[in-house]
Parts: structure tokens; C-alpha cells; sequence
């Protein structure tokens, strides 16, 4: 299970790469993808909880 500073990091490096390929343009939408990666990052995590605990697979 990842800690909680490994997933701000990797919510760090999302925010990171999709700014490079389309940076907000106003203080909402920032806040909007801030979300956005949260949920993404949540999604990922319990995917690879699944993987590890239940054999379950996204294949």
C-alpha cells in the first residue's frame, strides 16, 4: 500500500504533466483538475489493491 506522501507525489507528478500539456487557464478549472487527479490517482490505488489482495485484474 503506498503511503500518503507517495500518493501527493504522484498527484504532484500528474498535476505536473498535464499542466505541461494544457495549462489551466483559470483558477476553477485548476481546482477542477486538482480533483480530477485525486480521483485518478484514488482509481489507480484501489486498482492495485485489488490486483495485490484478490487476484482481481484490469486485462
Amino acid at each position: 500500500m503506498r503511503t500518503e506522501a507517495e500518493i501527493r507525489e504522484r498527484i504532484e507528478q500528474l498535476e505536473s504533466r498535464y499542466d505541461d500539456y494544457d495549462p489551466p487557464s483559470s483558477e476553477l478549472e485548476d481546482t477542477a483538475e486538482i480533483a480530477v487527479l485525486r480521483a485518478i490517482e484514488e482509481l489507480e490505488w484501489v486498482l492495485e489493491e485489488y490486483d495485490d489482495a484478490a487476484g482481481f485484474t484490469t486485462s
